[in-house]
């Protein structure tokens, strides 16, 4: 891991598989910075943690860390950060709607990297899904490719786009509802993939994270996609 002495970084999305592995990445590197002299951030969190109000909370505490209970809809602003790690999502099953699904894939996602682009995040990274494309027919990977294509627009120096296959983890330990069809493929998905090609193997959640911090910490220019062999942890 390649640890920024300089950057406060706000993640969204830390109650799932890839988001508490970002935490757990971001907490061991050493990336402590004092907040500018001009914010009130009293704590001094070098990492603020989003959560939507109404809904559990991370199970965290930690000195560098400061929750913020918010609702996406109508995101307040934020405290001056760096970085913007976003980990949202949701399955049909679940959202139970299109719409209320676009809401946290979509609309959620958007909200939260333009509050951070204008608390002064010049790095993004964010996990979206193998097959995200915005003319796709497939409702869910057209709306992963709309995230894709109009995070692009923000005008981060850096975004970093993490598109897994099939997330492996243990969803029970996170107080995640059982998924019974996901159970299933990921059973497949397991004895299948050392014969699938690379971009289609399962991936641990912690391997995805570890990625995506790496990524995003290195601050190369540009937009950087990881799939396949690059989301495997070093």
């Amino acid at each position: 891991m390649v640890a920024d002495q300089a950057r406060v970084a706000v993640v969204a999305g830390a109650t799932g598989l890839v988001g508490q592995a970002v935490l757990a990445a971001l907490l061991t590197a050493d990336t402590r910075k004092a907040p500018p002299a001009n914010t009130t951030d009293a704590a001094g969190a070098s990492i603020h943690v989003l959560h939507a109000k109404g809904r559990r909370a991370p199970a965290l505490n930690h000195p560098r860390l400061q929750l913020h209970a918010v609702d996406f809809a109508a995101m307040p602003a934020l405290p001056h950060v760096d970085d913007v790690y976003i980990t949202l999502g949701t399955t049909m099953a679940a959202a139970g709607s299109q719409s209320a699904f676009r809401a946290v894939d979509y609309d959620a996602v958007m909200a939260t990297a333009r509050a951070a682009r204008a608390a002064g995040a010049t790095r993004c990274g964010v996990v979206t899904a193998m097959g995200a494309n915005a003319q796709s027919r497939i409702f869910y990977n057209r709306v992963k490719g709309e995230v894709e294509r109009d995070l692009q627009q923000l005008g981060f120096e850096t975004l970093v786009i993490a598109r897994p296959s099939l997330l492996m983890g243990e969803r029970r330990a996170l107080q995640q509802a059982h998924r019974p069809a996901e159970s299933l493929s990921l059973k497949l998905f397991q004895w299948l993939n050392p014969v699938l090609p690379a971009n289609y193997r399962a991936r641990p959640g912690a391997e995805v994270a570890r990625a995506l911090v790496r990524a995003v910490q290195l601050g190369r220019p540009g937009l950087q996609v990881l799939s396949g062999r690059a989301l495997q942890a070093s």
